[in-house]
Formats: C-alpha cells, structure tokens, sequence
C-alpha cells in the first residue's frame, strides 16, 4: 500500500505504508487507546479541548425548559398566598358586620350609679327618672345552739337512750313541707348532725362556729330571706314520740320559742322594704326584677337619703361597633388595592414585579363589585336610606368616615331606624346584614374563594409532575451528552497518539533517505 506525501523535509517522497507502520505498530496504538478510556477522568483532559464548561453551558441551557413551569408555580403560589389574605380581610369584616346585625345593639339602655343599690339594665326598660330610698334589707333567718360544746365529735345523746335507736330530726323553712332527716348516734355529734343537715336539701345550711377557745356552737341557716321563710325545728324518736332530750334541747326550735336550752335566733327574717317613686314596696329578697320594669336592683344598704335612679338609651357600644366596622371596611378596601395593584409599562416589556397577585382576577374583581354596590345603594329602610343620613360620609375614594356628632344623635334619637338601616330582614336587606351575606358567600367551606384555591391547587399538582418529568428528561440529555463527549475525549486523545507515532516514524524514515542520497 503506497501513499504520496507532496512533500516532507524539502523532498517529494512515496512511502509504502505498511513498510513504514507495522502491524504491531497498529497494535501497540489501539492498546494505548484503550488505556487512556480508562484514564481519562475529567472531560477535556485527553483532547485538550474545554469540554467540560461546554457541558455547562448545554445544562444551563437545557434547564431552562423548567422556566416556563417554575415561573407558573411562582404565580400560582403567590395567588394562593394572596386567595389567604383575602379571605382574612373579609372575615374580619364580615365579624365587623355580624355585630351591627343585632337588633338588642340598638336598645341598649345604661343605668346611673346610686348608693344603696345596684342596677342591671334589659332591653325592655324604658328610658326615665326614678326616685328610690331604701329603709331595709331582707335577711335570711339564723339560729344557734344555745348550748356550747366543748368538742365536735362527741355524740350529744342523753345516756339513757338506746344507741340503737334511730332519732329523727324534722327541719320545716315557712310553709314549705317539713323535711325528715333520721340520725343514728354517731350522727348526733356536732360535726354528724351539720353533715346530715347539709345532705338532706331542707332549705338551710348548718355551720359550726368556734365561739371561744374551747367551745363551738351548731348554727342553721335558711337559704332564703324574708319573714316568710322562718325555720321549725324538732327532734322524735324513730319519727314518732318525744325524741331524745339532750338533742331536743339542742335543736328543737317552733315560732320564736325555744325548750329550755334549744336554739335560739341570732338573725331574724327580714322582708326588704323600699320606696319606688312614693310607693312603698316589699319584697322577700334583696334582688328586684320588676321595679321600674325590665331593670335589676340589687340592694345593698338602706339609703339616708332619696337617690335618683336614671336610665337612658346608651350609645357606647353601638358607636363602637360602627367604628369598628368602618375600620374593617376601610382596611379591606386597602387589601383591594395590594391585591390588585398595576404599573404601568412599556410595550414589550417584561410585567413589572410590583404587581398584586390578583390584577384582573375576576373573585376579587366580584367580591369588590358586590360589596361597594351595597354601600352605595338605597336601603329599604323607611327613615334612613343611605350611609351619610345614619351619620357615615362615603367619601370620594371610596373610603367610610364616622360623622360622630351625626350618628350619635341619631342613635340616641331614633335607634329603631339605624337598627333597621343595618339589620333588615337579616340576609338581603340591611346594610350590614347584606355584607356578612356577600363575605359568607366568598369565605365560606363551600364559597367562591375555597372553589378558586382548589382549582389553583390542583393545578400546582399537575406542574409539580410536569416539572418532574422535564428534569428527568434533562438529566437524560446531560448524561447522553456527557457520554459523548467523553467518547470524543478518547477519540481526540487517541488520534493524537497516532499523530505523534506516524510523525516519530516519518522522522526517522526521513533520517534514513537523506543518508542514503548523501
């Protein structure tokens, strides 16, 4: 096999391949081939070429096919984080709204504080002036044993009664049925015989009281005041007979009198006695739920002098809540505006990052719609029709201003009419009754706003699998690219071996032709 070289070291030759590359020489190449394959490690390394930045470069590049979906992510989170926020600015509101929708915020009445009593005021008072003077108090009766014990545990039967004997204590409050109340002798100790009181549900309570150093007395109590509700007490043997005379005389006690050491009356039953606008009024107990009607008067001292009960329409709480919802509105027009917020840019170019999250969402776009008509619009209401006659100002951007002086007035003057502003007929008539409407609409389980999370979210779930299957495919493509090249870096390295080898050998055949010529 010839080959023509056009010329090497200034001459034309002709060289006879085989002759000047052996078969073992072939040989001797392929082997070294197959030992830079092995060696070769890091890419460029056998080429000389920078094999590895270009595989950089063709990642780089090819994990831009994940841009597009990334980007998607990106928005649609950030539409999930906004969806949150939304609805977090409408319950508020719609908290804010819910507490105008009480009729009873309307009616509420507030008393004067007074010495001698205290006052709770209903809806159903009526707005007035009362005089009151209070000349007593009502007392729950008390007794207590004349006799003082010097221990508590100690049974008190006399000691000719049979400790087998069961004795019955009978314990009757006014008119009420006597209830029994049987003893056995370990029962007829102070401590046993203040348990079994306290156990039977008689209408009083036994206490004891320590009265001196060594000594305690039994003391009952009824649990209810007046001089209707005085206490009978008697003691019968086995509820029949006379009884045990150590207990008779400790316990018996009937209409004032007592047995020779019995109980004795330390607080007597007293009726509560007042004078209610010139009206002189008894009453059993020292809380009164009907004078003047739809107010509480609990008694608390006789007073030295006529006190002047007032009671008028209070607007505290409803001036608050109008407040606070004027507030809530006014912050929710705000996270209308973040939400949707828009710079303005240049044609072709890229949106600008300032942006909200919702521009031109058609949830937000509705919720705000509906909201803001039913702040301009008529109510139904016969008195007050529109927000600046209850005494809010809708001003020119949008936002609510209390006119207090307005307001006010009218809450104390006409609370029936701001009630109907307001309230309605509880879900589509009524300012405020219409807006928890429209929020319930959008928050709720079921609402608009849950309906546009899922959609979103179940649109993450099919990225997030598109996402997976784009780098999978990218990794593909790198390793196929890193395979390539390396068998290219083999390649390179390989040819240049042979390279090396045929110019060795062309040197030397070259050596070897000018000598013979010479």
């Amino acid at each position: 096999m010839n080959a023509p070289f056009p010329s090497y070291g200034g001459k034309k030759i002709a060289v006879n391949f085989c002759a000047v590359v052996p078969i073992t020489a072939l040989l001797i190449v392929h082997q070294e081939r197959n030992k830079m394959t092995s060696a070769i490690s890091s890419l460029g390394v056998g080429s000389g070429l920078d094999l590895a930045s270009l595989l950089t470069s063709l990642q780089t590049q090819e994990q831009t096919r994940l841009t597009p979906i990334t980007n998607a992510q990106t928005s649609n989170n950030a539409k999930l984080t906004a969806y949150g926020t939304l609805t977090s600015a409408l319950s508020t509101f719609s908290t804010a709204s819910k507490a105008l929708t009480d009729p009873t915020l309307y009616t509420a009445k507030v008393a004067s504080t007074n010495d001698g009593f205290t006052t709770s005021v209903g809806t159903t008072a009526s707005s007035g002036s009362y005089s009151i003077s209070v000349q007593q108090l009502a007392a729950a009766q008390s007794l207590s044993s004349s006799h003082i014990f010097t221990d508590t545990s100690t049974a008190v039967l006399n000691s000719t009664t049979s400790n087998s004997t069961t004795q019955t204590l009978s314990i009757q409050v006014g008119t009420a049925t006597a209830v029994k109340i049987p003893l056995t002798a370990a029962q007829t100790s102070l401590t046993g015989i203040r348990d079994a009181i306290n156990g039977a549900s008689a209408g009083v309570t036994a206490s004891l009281v320590q009265s001196g150093d060594n000594g305690y007395q039994l003391v009952v109590t009824s649990n209810t005041s007046g001089t209707a509700s005085d206490i009978t007490m008697g003691v019968t043997t086995d509820g029949t007979g006379t009884g045990d005379t150590s207990l008779q005389q400790m316990l018996t006690y009937s209409d004032g009198t007592t047995t020779t050491t019995g109980m004795t009356q330390s607080v007597k039953p007293l009726n509560a006695e007042l004078t209610f606008n010139g009206v002189s009024i008894t009453r059993s107990s020292n809380t009164i739920t009907d004078v003047p009607q739809g107010v509480t008067l609990t008694l608390t001292a006789p007073t030295t002098a006529t006190q002047n009960l007032v009671v008028r329409q209070s607007v505290t709480d409803s001036t608050k809540a109008v407040e606070d919802w004027v507030s809530a509105y006014n912050t929710l027009l705000t996270t209308f505006s973040s939400l949707s917020a828009y710079t303005v840019v240049a044609a072709g170019a890229d949106q600008s990052t300032t942006n909200g999250a919702l521009v031109g969402d058609s949830v937000l776009n509705s919720v705000k719609n509906q909201i803001q008509t039913a702040i301009s619009s008529a109510q139904s209401s016969s008195t007050f029709k529109v927000l600046n006659q209850v005494g809010i100002t809708l001003n020119k951007d949008g936002t609510l201003t209390t006119d207090d002086t307005t307001l006010i007035k009218n809450l104390n003057n006409n609370p029936t009419a701001v009630s109907a502003f307001f309230v309605g007929n509880g879900s589509t008539t009524g300012l405020a009754s219409q807006m928890v409407t429209i929020a319930n609409t959008f928050t709720s389980t079921n609402g608009v706003i849950t309906g546009a999370t899922n959609s979103i979210n179940s649109v993450l779930t099919g990225l997030t699998k598109q996402a997976t299957q784009v780098q999978s495919s990218i990794d593909a493509n790198i390793a196929r690219y890193k395979a390539q090249f390396t068998q290219l870096d083999v390649l390179m390295s390989s040819l240049n071996s042979t390279a090396s080898y045929l110019t060795q050998q062309f040197d030397s055949m070259n050596n070897v032709s000018s000598s013979s010529s010479s």
